[in-house]
């Protein structure tokens, strides 16, 4: 199984990785790169990215200004 690594906010600790159809967020620092703590669809990488920012103590604002 190959995974992609999306790091949102490096050494905050919360990463979201795409794994096939679906999106994983994991914390490798404190529960290392098996545990899965939540997963989403897909098609709901919107979700998945925000949730991310905001467990990393980061705003929407700027998510959204990253991206665009």
């Amino acid at each position: 199984m190959s995974a992609s690594v999306i790091p949102l906010v490096p050494k905050s600790g919360f990463t979201v990785r795409r794994v096939g159809d679906r999106w994983e967020l994991i914390n490798s620092r404190h529960y290392g790169r098996g545990v899965v703590l939540q997963s989403w669809p897909r098609d709901r990488h919107t979700e998945a990215f925000e949730h991310c920012y905001r467990l990393n103590g980061r705003s929407i604002e700027e998510l959204q200004a990253a991206f665009h």
